[in-house]
């Protein structure tokens, strides 16, 4: 396993880059895309990682629970971590989707 030190630094101004599609990293190189799906990796790992059997606390069955943490919002305190919970699968999926229909919702509102 590789790990990145990098600090990633993605230039948003013309020529290098924009804020739709962000240049390379200024320091290493990879691309935003290639980062995006570094992080996404990380993500998976953390899930599947510390995945144990419980008692789900949603559900109140025993089953395969998973790490379940709200996606960061724009107005997301610097610093601050959403609560992380574990869940069956069938109610970490509802909860991401929750959690993605709240925040399209919230912009939706705001856009109208």
């Amino acid at each position: 396993m590789t790990v990145s030190l990098c600090k990633h630094s993605h230039p948003v101004q013309p020529p290098l880059g924009s804020m739709g599609r962000p240049g390379d990293c200024t320091d290493c190189g990879m691309t935003w895309n290639q980062v995006q799906a570094e992080l996404r990796k990380q993500e998976e790992a953390l899930i599947l990682g510390t995945a144990h059997d419980g008692k789900c606390p949603h559900c109140g069955q025993t089953r395969r629970l998973f790490r379940f943490q709200p996606q960061d919002k724009l107005w997301t305190p610097i610093g601050y971590e959403e609560p992380v919970t574990f869940l069956c699968i069938t109610d970490w999926n509802a909860a991401a989707d929750d959690d993605h229909n709240t925040t399209h919702a919230l912009f939706e509102q705001a856009a109208s």
